[in-house]
């Protein structure tokens, strides 16, 4: 049987782990696939004592796809990272992919049907980065360090718009800008970014910052960056940190 520690680890804390592990390999096509899937496991132990672990993967349609081809490169390295992260001793009897269920609201099939049409399209993570997009809830993300956030934020209950472009500037100079996180909490407006390597460039500091002054000048005063490390590795508290001093 395995050990009262192996039993104590997470299936979460098994998912960023092996998510972790991609990232820091390169391998950002697999990280995002597994990012967008739920974990759930559960123990076995065979005849000749040997623990074994089974993995439920429940994601979207492009993850199933992937994750349901036992050969898929894709496939065989999230395996590999899953293997990589468990406690020593613990074996990989199979990995099993599944669609998920979804949350519906009244209007549901309105909603789906406009979608099956072509009509649910959003201005979501566009313009020249869109063949980098992550998914997660239908919603596009540039990084995994962002869809940390997002899931922290949508936790707590709170409205935020991703990654969505928005008209502003003077009259004379009206300029397209996309902040990565705008944020309504308690009733004030904030823009949440999240910079740094290796998901955001350092190069883009300045005009992060002249977005900012543009902001500011509409009445959007609280625009806080966070490293993307600690987007990803602490999102409570990068989210924490950040309703508080929108709150002030």
């Amino acid at each position: 049987m395995p050990s009262e520690i192996d039993c104590q680890i997470s299936d979460d804390q098994i998912l960023a782990s092996a998510v972790r592990f991609l990232i820091d390999g390169g391998e950002d096509d697999a990280a995002s696939v597994l990012l967008s899937c739920s974990l759930h496991s559960s123990w076995w132990t065979s005849d000749l004592g040997i623990d074994y672990k089974n993995f439920l993967l429940k994601g979207p349609r492009a993850a199933y796809d992937v994750l349901s081809v036992r050969d898929h490169p894709i496939r065989i390295s999230i395996k590999k990272a899953i293997e990589a992260v468990l406690p020593v001793g613990i074996v990989i009897n199979d990995l099993i992919a599944s669609g998920e269920l979804i949350d519906i609201d009244p209007d549901w099939r309105s909603e789906l049907l406009e979608i099956a049409r072509g009509r649910g399209i959003s201005n979501q993570a566009a313009g020249e980065r869109a063949a980098k997009i992550l998914n997660w809830n239908n919603l596009g993300f540039r990084s995994a360090s962002e869809i940390k956030i997002a899931q922290v934020l949508d936790k707590a209950g709170v409205l935020f718009l991703p990654n969505c472009k928005a008209r502003l500037g003077s009259v004379e100079n009206r300029q397209n800008r996309e902040p990565d996180f705008l944020i309504c909490h308690n009733g004030k407006w904030g823009i949440l970014e999240v910079d740094g390597e290796p998901f955001h460039q350092p190069s883009r500091t300045v005009a992060d910052h002249e977005r900012d002054r543009l902001f500011k000048i509409h009445g959007i005063m609280v625009a806080e960056h966070f490293d993307a490390n600690k987007c990803f590795n602490k999102p409570d508290e990068v989210v924490n940190t950040f309703l508080r001093i929108l709150d002030q």
